[in-house]
């Protein structure tokens, strides 16, 4: 069976044609379910890594203070949203 993309509903680069310029091939990849042997890229199938040389790790030490979780983010605006909504104290 041929599986093939279905032609597009609208042509996106006659309604934006400002980016035509940065237009390239591509390849669409339609993975499938299968059973991969040892032979078989990692694409698809196990890693292969030589028996003889270690797994690669990250011996210098990072930061773990970098980045926040996506729910304190929220809670981050929410809480910014509500204090901008409050009436200023006039006592203050």
């Amino acid at each position: 069976m041929s599986r093939t993309t279905p032609p597009r509903p609208l042509d996106a680069e006659a309604l934006f044609p400002e980016p035509a310029a940065y237009r390239g091939t591509t390849t669409r990849l339609h993975p499938r379910p299968g059973r991969p042997d040892v032979a078989d890229s990692s694409v698809g199938g196990p890693l292969l890594w030589p028996a003889d040389e270690p797994w690669p790790v990250r011996t210098d030490p990072h930061s773990h203070t970098r980045g926040l979780r996506p729910a304190d983010v929220h809670r981050q605006r929410q809480i910014l949203a509500s204090a901008w909504l409050r009436e200023p104290d006039p006592h203050l």
